[in-house]
């Protein structure tokens, strides 16, 4: 349900306008920078460097008011979606447009003062995603540019009617972080997948964690895979193994873990949360013709005893059968208590043969 907006801005009594400090002018514009989407998108934590292209940038300068003496010849808007696709994979993108023309009406908008909120604000119940604005004058100097705000902290209308007068000129995409590497990307592996022992907890082949595509508010969260019922694996022909090794369990400090009015949550109510692992891709390969023709007895294998033992490397096996991948994989420990799993099973035990082609 939308609120409606109140009136309180500008009235005797409530302030009418904060000021902005005049911006600062750097050496070009740069929508690489690591602070400036980390509201946009959620990234893993512990990304290689070599694969987070914006711990090469330094950090952009605030946002300000346009300098008095500053002459715009074009615009840039930045903004934190799509993806790039090149040797290396899939990464996360910023999609930069420039702009030109006529930067009178633009100047003019960004001017405007910023409304301050007054007393029990009332504002509509949605969030505004806001691109990135530099302007660029003719000797490549760049400013990044503060958008005016209406007093429920929305962006005023004049800032974006002005920017929609300009001309496009060019629109491109820079990577940002890489989200799937070559080799997965290749093979149809995620990133992230959950181990096989939750396939016992949550009644599917574990849960799975997908990276974000880049589009705005998509975040990195654990995907329930919806129980399935025993596939037939007949005529199986085929099948891709993508190799995960265990990510350690980071156990939160005592008290770290508050709701949002600081009460802190109960051990045994997060147990199963905190007790959740995911491996991160290692590799991928395709099984021959004689190692998926093992898999076909699969869901006829015996049951596998209670084993505790730790693992560190696992495999998600996807069938193909006809050409055709099948929906539901297979799961096998490489280590620790060597089990397979199927969706809608318990722990089995994996034919031999299957174990020292997948472990080499």
């Amino acid at each position: 349900m939308a609120l409606l907006l109140s009136a309180c801005a500008g009235l005797p009594g409530y302030p009418a306008a904060t000021s902005t400090p005049v911006a600062q002018l750097v050496a070009g514009i740069d929508c690489q920078a690591p602070n400036l989407n980390s509201n946009w998108m959620v990234f893993p934590e512990g990304v290689p460097t070599q694969t987070d292209l914006t711990a090469t940038h330094p950090d952009a300068p605030e946002p300000g008011t346009v300098p008095a003496d500053f002459e715009p010849v074009a615009a840039h808007v930045c903004t934190f979606k799509g993806s790039v696709v090149d040797d290396q994979g899939r990464w996360a993108a910023v999609t930069v447009e420039t702009r030109g023309g006529d930067f009178g009406p633009l100047l003019s908008a960004l001017a405007l003062p910023s409304d301050q909120a007054g007393f029990n604000q009332a504002c509509t119940a949605d969030m505004e995603f806001v691109p990135e604005l530099w302007l660029e004058n003719a000797t490549g100097e760049a400013m990044r540019a503060a958008w005016p705000r209406t007093a429920c902290g929305k962006t005023k209308r004049a800032t974006w009617t002005a920017l929609d007068q300009l001309e496009l000129t060019d629109t491109v995409k820079l990577p940002l972080v890489l989200e799937v590497t070559r080799p997965a990307l290749d093979a149809g592996c995620v990133m992230s997948a959950g181990t096989p022992e939750q396939s016992l907890q949550f009644g599917a082949t574990g849960l799975q964690t997908y990276t974000t595509t880049g589009e705005v508010g998509e975040d990195l969260l654990p995907v329930p895979v919806p129980p399935a019922e025993i596939l037939s694996y007949d005529g199986v022909d085929g099948a891709s193994a993508c190799f995960y090794t265990v990510d350690p369990v980071t156990e939160p400090e005592p008290g770290e873990l508050r709701d949002s009015e600081g009460m802190e949550f109960s051990d045994n109510l997060l147990e199963s949360m905190l007790t959740l692992q995911f491996g991160t891709f290692e590799s991928a390969t395709t099984l021959r013709a004689d190692a998926a023709a093992l898999l076909a007895a699969a869901a006829s294998a015996l049951p596998a005893p209670a084993c505790t033992a730790d693992l560190t490397r696992f495999a998600v096996l996807w069938l193909e059968r006809a050409g055709t991948r099948l929906d539901s994989p297979i799961q096998v420990e490489l280590d620790g208590c060597q089990r397979l799993f199927v969706p809608a099973s318990e722990a089995l035990v994996p034919a031999p043969a299957l174990l020292a082609v997948l472990i080499g």
